[in-house]
């Protein structure tokens, strides 16, 4: 047992858990998730989860008596002081296919309202997400098999592979290879190529849509179930070649949401969590109610309505460390070492 789980083992045996759960009553958990995991084994924390793993996150929020309500209700109730105490709300980044086909039915199945920050251009143009597939690529690279990459065809390498770090490097020029490509058929053509040499499967995880995003269809599909789809850039970003495209991001994105769902959507969640009060005005001009971030914490009246903190569950956290958050025993602890000093974390 390491020492942190001790201690929040400790922690919750003499009654600390209860404690910080009234003394945090007031505050909103804004829960966020990602996607779950389609392929082989398992691929990524924070970014996707195991779909067994968020049926048990969902059935531990009923059984410990959260209540689950919906974003919107949470902004325009927390400053009236009329929301139910330990208000939570579940926000899913991105849209992935898998979290349609997994996480939608144990959402509806528990009759919880969702929120899902959807990034539109690979909704539209159904293609696996190159960053992240090319980043599977490299974590699965066997060094011994493949101790270096070359790619002659995209002048890319030869570069090593025999560390982790050495991957690392890899994958950084990868993505700045395929960056430098024209259209998603030069790109795909490029992950084809990566695949084949780290001895990935494209063809099956392209079919079996692990990288997917939702299409047109199962967005709506979501939206007439109840999911609510807010805005997270169209491509992803907020800048793009050093310059800011916030504006024309929002834009793109607002548009193919109400195209699809005939709702126009308010709400905001920063792509990869990346913000800045810079940009809060030009939130406000596009019409933004609230927008969340990657910081962990609870919402109280202190927090800045384009900079609301989050609770980022992941595959590696533990039952203990999740009933640790939503207590808010860790909040306190977090706000005790802030007093100390010590600047609060973001889990990417």
């Amino acid at each position: 047992m390491n020492f942190k789980i001790f201690i929040l083992s400790l922690g919750r045996a003499v009654g600390l858990f209860a404690l910080s759960r009234h003394l945090t009553a007031s505050r909103v958990r804004i829960l966020a998730y990602h996607g779950v995991w389609l392929g082989e084994g398992h691929f990524g924390n924070f970014l996707y989860m195991d779909a067994r793993k968020f049926q048990r996150r969902m059935a531990l929020l009923s059984k410990w008596g959260y209540p689950v309500i919906p974003l919107t209700q949470a902004i325009e109730s927390h400053e009236k002081g009329k929301l139910p105490k330990t208000a939570t709300v579940i926000t899913i980044d991105d849209g992935w296919y898998s979290t349609y086909v997994h996480m939608l039915p144990t959402l509806l199945a528990y009759r919880y309202p969702a929120t899902i920050y959807l990034t539109t251009y690979y909704c539209l143009n159904q293609v696996p997400v190159i960053d992240v597939a090319l980043e599977y690529c490299f974590h699965q690279i066997d060094p011994v098999r493949c101790p270096e990459i070359y790619i002659s065809d995209f002048g890319f390498g030869p570069l090593a592979t025999g560390t982790d770090q050495e991957k690392a490097i890899a994958l950084a020029a990868a993505v700045e290879t395929m960056a430098g490509l024209h259209g998603d058929a030069m790109r795909q053509l490029f992950l084809q190529s990566v695949c084949k040499e780290a001895d990935v499967d494209y063809e099956k995880l392209s079919t079996e849509r692990w990288f997917h995003l939702m299409n047109a269809d199962e967005v709506q599909d979501a939206a007439e179930k109840g999911i609510t789809v807010e805005l997270h850039t169209h491509h992803h970003r907020i800048t793009h070649n050093d310059q800011d495209c916030l504006e024309q991001e929002l834009a793109l994105n607002s548009g193919c949401i109400e195209d699809v769902t005939g709702r126009i959507p308010v709400h905001f969640c920063y792509p990869s969590g990346r913000f800045s009060q810079k940009i809060w005005p030009n939130l406000n001009d596009a019409g933004v109610i609230s927008a969340t971030t990657t910081e962990l914490g609870l919402v109280d009246g202190q927090s800045a309505i384009y900079a609301l903190p989050r609770l980022l569950d992941g595959q590696n956290i533990s039952e203990l460390e999740f009933e640790a958050e939503m207590s808010g025993f860790m909040e306190l602890i977090r706000q005790g070492l802030s007093f100390l000093g010590f600047p609060r974390r973001e889990r990417h």
